[in-house]
């Protein structure tokens, strides 16, 4: 893995062979292949020969900047003159946040040229599967370097669009502030990311990590009244 400084971002080459046992591991969880099952391990062997064909097309590369918000309004973290927006933010308080690792992560255009439906189905599980192993080596790696800082904070799990309750438009807000042109990517008209298997988010650094919401709060659809709904209502 590199890492190189480009005008406050930090941009990540991550090599295939150093997440793929990771990748591995969510690819069978995904498929539910049994490694003792014997017709699965003919079916994990076509796999692995996909596997093959993506391993050079795929481009693993992740880009990060850390900020410090200048403002807070109920759900609403700003960032100069970006606005990022997420129902869990309203449990936090500003004096609380410390900073924010915004990262967009992409695995490149990895697809397989077979026009079979099954090797179709597999080339979609490993362009997901590698991205989820690359964004558990980004993880990683942001972690490292906050635990390196003079007072290091209490990191979050990952906010992003379409978890904890922050809006799917905000992809177009975060690019406001990452510039997703180092890691070639960008938005479709439709707002989806072009290449597809890149996903995008930030990290919070904060003093209190009780403040945070919990792992179960991640699939949260969000709601008119937000997180303040269930922090009076006492769900959990």
């Amino acid at each position: 893995m590199s890492v190189k400084n480009v005008r406050d971002h930090q941009i990540m080459h991550v090599q295939a062979e150093d997440i793929y046992p990771v990748a591995e591991e969510y690819f069978l969880k995904t498929a539910r292949f049994d490694r003792n099952n014997e017709k699965h391990m003919r079916m994990w062997s076509r796999a692995l020969e996909i596997y093959d064909e993506l391993r050079d097309k795929a481009e693993l590369k992740a880009v990060y900047r850390y900020m410090v918000p200048d403002k807070k309004e109920g759900k609403n973290l700003f960032f100069q003159d970006v606005s990022i927006v997420c129902n869990a933010f309203e449990l936090l308080s500003l004096e609380n946040i410390k900073g924010a690792y915004f990262y967009l992560l992409t695995a490149g255009r990895v697809h397989t040229d077979s026009d079979q439906l099954v090797d179709q189905l597999y080339s979609d599980v490993w362009g997901t599967s590698l991205v989820d192993a690359l964004r558990q080596k980004v993880g990683e790696h942001i972690f490292s370097v906050e635990s390196k800082r003079e007072t290091p904070g209490v990191l979050s799990e990952p906010f992003g669009p379409g978890y904890y309750g922050m809006p799917l438009e905000q992809t177009s807000e975060i690019f406001r502030i990452i510039d997703p042109s180092l890691v070639n990517v960008y938005l479709s008209t439709g707002g989806m990311m072009v290449p597809q298997k890149s996903v995008t988010g930030l990290y919070l650094s904060v003093k209190d990590g009780t403040q945070l919401p919990p792992l179960s709060c991640e699939s949260c659809i969000g709601g008119t009244f937000g997180c303040a709904f269930c922090n009076r209502s006492g769900i959990k």
